[in-house]
């Protein structure tokens, strides 16, 4: 009986390690860089008032803030494409003589407003001047949702035929043959927007310098990982 027993797992244990066959794979990463025009730029404008208290300065840069908002709707900006990227107000102080002078409080309020018309980013920060803001910190020239979609979808499918031909070349050198595909994933996908940081932020100088900035090149980049069985 103990011999029958002992046989009949000998025959399983046989069994089960013919079905334990092992695959070679290849594992790659394709990757891909394309350059694209930009189709919306963001300038980022803001109004920074020092006060004797909170209110004072808040109230300030309140009211420069609508009349700024007002102005580019009037000028056909979407009140959509106009947004609050920071909002503060802290007691300011100053050293003097070793010691640390209060000076007031100040209240900074900053707005970024989007743009599909390229042309009009001077026009914006000459408005936004001329109704109080005295801080001009950066015009970025990106993509909208749309066509950051539309080129991610290209961006990947780049990346992916990079991928298989390298797979395809190291299979060939081997003297394997690329088999079915065993996963797929997306190690990263990123758009790098061209911005460009004002040299002169304040005043007439700033609206000149606005006025003759150009739209710089946007780079988008996908990085793909697949790996397959060989033979």
């Amino acid at each position: 009986m103990k011999k029958i027993i002992i046989s009949i797992l000998i025959i399983a244990l046989i069994a089960l390690t013919g079905c334990q066959t092992s695959e070679n794979t290849i594992n790659v990463e394709g990757s891909s860089e394309i350059t694209v025009d930009p189709d919306q730029a963001e300038a980022w404008v803001g109004v920074s008032i020092v006060d004797v208290s909170a209110d004072l300065a808040q109230q300030q840069v309140n009211t420069a803030i609508n009349d700024i908002i007002n102005s580019l709707k009037a000028a056909g900006i979407s009140e959509d494409d106009i947004s609050t990227e920071q909002l503060s107000i802290y007691e300011e102080r100053r050293w003097e003589s070793g010691k640390s002078t209060v000076v007031g409080w100040r209240a900074t309020q900053t707005l970024k407003i989007k743009t599909t018309e390229l042309t009009k980013v001077g026009q914006i920060v000459d408005i936004a001047v001329d109704n109080g803001a005295n801080q001009i910190n950066s015009i970025n020239f990106g993509l909208s949702e749309e066509k950051e979609q539309e080129y991610k979808k290209q961006a990947i499918a780049q990346a992916t035929t990079n991928a298989k031909e390298k797979a395809e070349t190291i299979a060939d050198s081997l003297g394997a043959k690329l088999g079915k595909i065993r996963s797929v994933s997306e190690s990263g996908f990123y758009y790098r927007p061209y911005a460009y940081a004002m040299e002169k932020t304040i005043g007439d100088e700033a609206v000149a310098e606005a006025a003759q900035v150009l739209p710089g090149d946007v780079t988008v980049t996908a990085r793909i990982n697949i790996v397959y069985n060989i033979g």
